[in-house]
């Protein structure tokens, strides 16, 4: 299954905060854990805002790899996981259409 999850910084958390929990999560190998447990993993920041705001997509069928993400940076971090589909434009209007009608 394919999720999206969103990051963003909490107000007010350093710079450096971030960088010390990046090198625990390494330290602490989790990074080796995340990458066995999924199956695709791409990564995007957000440029040009404060604070901080990443996006994972992440291809995987062991919910654990979700939690361990949730867990880690939960301190300095607002962070939200869902569920999603890749669907054509075109798919989605047939999809929408046949929802709500018209």
């Amino acid at each position: 299954m394919w999720y999206v999850s969103i990051f963003d910084a909490k107000e007010g958390i350093a710079r450096s905060e971030i960088n010390r929990e990046r090198m625990e999560w390494l330290k602490k190998g989790r990074d080796r854990i995340f990458q066995q447990k999924c199956k695709a993993i791409n990564r995007y920041e957000v440029l040009g805002i404060s604070p901080l705001k990443i996006i994972l997509i992440i291809e995987t069928e062991d919910p654990d790899a979700l939690h361990l993400l949730s867990t880690h940076f939960g301190d300095a971090w607002n962070s939200v996981t869902y569920p999603i589909v890749k669907r054509e434009i075109a798919e989605a209007l047939e999809a929408d259409t046949a929802v709500i009608g018209g």
